[in-house]
């Protein structure tokens, strides 16, 4: 049965849970007559669901027998342990031990069936008065710890004659114990070195005298062996010692914290760079860094009680009027003052510094005027710096503007021009105000996107030189050789462009290629025609050859013709390379040794060779080729006369920009020595004499060694003869 709409909210509702019917109907009459709203449940199962879906009654009349189904203890349990509310038993029996079977569920009631109308009535009201009493109980307690655990304190007391020390829940948290008590021993076991005599002394005298005890001491916690710093008072009260201590570690830190922020505070301001100097409210100096000191030549013991502006004395750099303290503009306006530019500061011994400072006031928590800082730095660098700046920037002003040059200020942002010169509205046709409303796409005949590419390289530097085709106010074309790079104008970047007409120097560079395109076809045809000319030579002397039968004048026609066939190589060379005056050495010399392996070099024998690439000089080429042909055709013939495997080598480098060297060795016989006038001597044919003459000629030298297991050639040229100027 549920409330009406006219029920009261604030009627207590009753759940009667009862199998016999006319029984609970009969308890329900009786309590809504007193002004109790009822619903009836019939079974332990129908008040479940009650308790599930129905309005959630105040208290409840639980029959203990209920029938089939679940019984009255089950149903109690059940419904306690999802909601808290008085619940009242009701009984046929008297018995102890059905007492003591609810004994353990709830003791808000035991009724027995049929004692009457008042005792149930006052059974009812006493299990209200109890359930309040007991809510409000538990209401302070949460209360209280919930302020313990807000400011960690904890309550404690001993009763007289006890050594057991009960404890709040705010003590056990603080403690780390479980249990709601422990020894007086154990406790005392907890606090730390010195402070347990100190505690030990402080409660025998509360003991002794009654005189109540406020100290600190440490202790360890049980769970954590954390260490926490109390402060703990008691006193005794009646038959009891009474005491709270609260837990004051994040004090102590925040305290250690204070202390030693303020000693770094303190480093901080002797050490700072800016000077600082405080006042009392009347404008006397109260203190001052080492900045400070420095920059006004006043110590701080001296400073101390002076007036600001004896200390601190300001005038104007350009005018030399004195500069009104901002220490007198804070103290009358109670607001954060800066100084004005161009302010100097005067120090005890004359030495004058341009400065920047400003004044701030010293409150306290209500907002009333203590006395104020002063914060200033030397800007003398600065200043001068400034001025620096701002001279260049006249200097460019009047070198941009009066300037000969065509010169453009550009926006590489937008392309806008930003400035421009006289030199530029003269060589454009368009007036300096019309050029500052153009964008440098209205004169540069490239795509927007490509005009955009060009000043991005520009701006970031990867290029500085630019050829262009810009477009004249009357419609020519102009072709202009441009230089720009990025230029910081007021914190701003900008591209600076100094146009220079370059059209007749192009059509001049145009003239010179093609020129230069028909001497390299010249010079191309005339390498060939030599090269036509030497084969023609090799092709009489082979001729010739066919008629001989002399060997030692064949070797020697078959020689030339190597000869000639080195210099074929050198022609070959030079008209496959477009008319250019430089031979590569990698290709010149594989090339040779090409043609002196297809004739001379035996199967027996392998030939190693290792050439770095260095561009000759044609002239030097041509007998560094000889020199190299007739160094491998003589190894070839005379280093391995029995048919032996043997290896020759053959070595090009450059060392740095001293020289060049060519090594030709083998592994042979050695060259044979002769009866000279100076002892024994190599005997040198032709080959040896020409390259003699040849390294020679090309100002180099020639190192010979040879033994039995070998002969090694060096030649050594001047790097400046042999290879080509770069």
């Amino acid at each position: 049965m549920e409330a009406g709409p006219s029920e009261s909210v604030d009627v207590k509702r009753i759940l009667i849970v009862e199998d016999e019917s006319i029984i609970a109907l009969s308890e329900s009459m009786l309590l809504k007559k007193k002004g109790y709203a009822v619903d009836i449940a019939s079974s332990g199962e129908a008040a479940l669901d009650r308790m599930e879906n129905g309005p959630i009654p105040n208290l409840i009349l639980m029959d203990i027998d209920l029938g089939r189904g679940i019984d009255g203890t089950v149903t109690a349990r059940t419904i306690l342990q999802r909601r808290k509310l008085p619940i009242v038993f009701l009984t046929s029996h008297s018995s102890e031990d059905m007492v003591a079977k609810v004994r353990d569920i709830t003791r808000y009631g035991y009724i027995i069936k049929n004692s009457g109308d008042f005792v149930m009535l006052s059974s009812i009201e006493m299990a209200f008065d109890l359930f309040d009493k007991e809510r409000l109980l538990e209401e302070k307690n949460l209360l209280l710890q919930r302020a313990e655990n807000t400011v960690r304190i904890g309550f404690w007391f001993i009763s007289q004659g006890s050594s057991t020390i009960s404890l709040s829940n705010g003590a056990r948290a603080i403690l780390g114990i479980e249990t709601e008590s422990c020894s007086f021993e154990e406790f005392q076991g907890r606090v730390l070195g010195d402070s347990a005599d100190a505690r030990a002394e402080a409660f025998r005298v509360l003991i002794e005298n009654g005189k109540p005890y406020d100290i600190s001491y440490r202790i360890r916690r049980s769970d954590t062996g954390e260490i926490v710093t109390l402060r703990s008072s008691a006193r005794v009260c009646e038959n009891s010692i009474v005491g709270v201590f609260q837990d004051i570690s994040e004090i102590e830190g925040l305290l250690g914290d204070l202390r030693e922020s303020e000693a770094r505070q303190a480093i901080t301001l002797r050490s700072i760079g800016d000077g600082v100097i405080s006042t009392d409210i009347g404008g006397r100096v109260v203190g001052m860094n080492r900045m400070a000191e420095r920059l006004t030549g006043w110590n701080q013991g001296d400073a101390k009680g002076c007036h600001i502006t004896e200390v601190f004395e300001i005038v104007n750099a350009t005018t030399r009027a004195p500069v009104e303290n901002p220490v007198q503009k804070v103290i009358a306006s109670g607001y954060v003052v800066g100084l004005a530019n161009h302010t100097v500061l005067i120090a005890q011994d004359g030495t004058e510094r341009h400065i920047a400072d400003s004044a701030a006031p010293i409150k306290d928590d209500n907002g009333a005027l203590l006395g104020m800082v002063l914060v200033f730095r030397d800007v003398t660098s600065e200043y001068r710096a400034q001025e620096t700046i701002r001279h260049n920037e006249e200097v460019f002003r009047t070198l941009f503007t009066d300037s000969h040059t065509p010169m453009l200020l550009v926006d590489p942002r937008t392309g806008e021009i930003e400035e421009s010169n006289r030199a530029a509205e003269r060589f454009y046709g368009w007036p300096m105000a019309k050029l500052r409303q153009m964008n440098i796409a209205e004169i540069n005949v490239l795509g927007p996107g490509e005009i955009a590419e060009e000043m991005n390289r520009a701006i970031r530097s990867l290029r500085t030189e630019f050829r262009f085709k810009h477009r004249l106010a009357d419609g020519q074309i102009r072709q202009v050789r441009v230089a720009s790079g990025p230029i910081d104008i007021d914190g701003k970047g900008h591209l600076l462009s100094i146009i220079n007409d370059a059209t007749e120097a192009y059509k001049t560079e145009v003239e010179l290629g093609a020129e230069r395109e028909r001497s390299g076809l010249l010079m191309r045809d005339a390498n060939h025609r030599m090269k036509n000319n030497a084969q023609m030579i090799s092709s009489l002397i082979q001729l010739q050859m066919g008629g001989m039968e002399d060997p030692q004048a064949l070797s020697a026609l078959r020689e030339l013709q190597n000869r000639i066939a080195c210099m074929t190589v050198l022609y070959d060379q030079l008209s496959e390379d477009n008319g250019n005056k430089a031979v590569s050495s990698l290709y010149y010399i594989d090339s040779l040794l090409d043609v002196v392996s297809a004739s001379y070099l035996p199967s027996h024998v392998t030939l190693r060779k290792n050439i770095c690439d260095v561009m000759l000089e044609t002239r030097f080429s041509l007998s560094l080729g000889l020199i190299t042909g007739e160094l491998i055709t003589n190894a070839c013939k005379y280093a391995f006369p029995t048919g032996t495997e043997g290896c020759i080598w053959i070595e090009f480098a450059e060392h740095g920009d001293e020289a060049i060297t060519l090594v030709v060795g083998d592994n042979g016989i050695g060259m044979q020595a002769s009866p000279g006038l100076g002892g024994e001597t190599v005997r040198e044919g032709i080959g040896l004499c020409i390259v003699r003459n040849l390294v020679a000629q090309e100002m180099g030298t020639m190192e010979l060694n040879t033994n039995g297991e070998g002969t090694s050639i060096r030649c050594s040229f001047p790097a400046n003869v042999s290879r080509k100027k770069r």
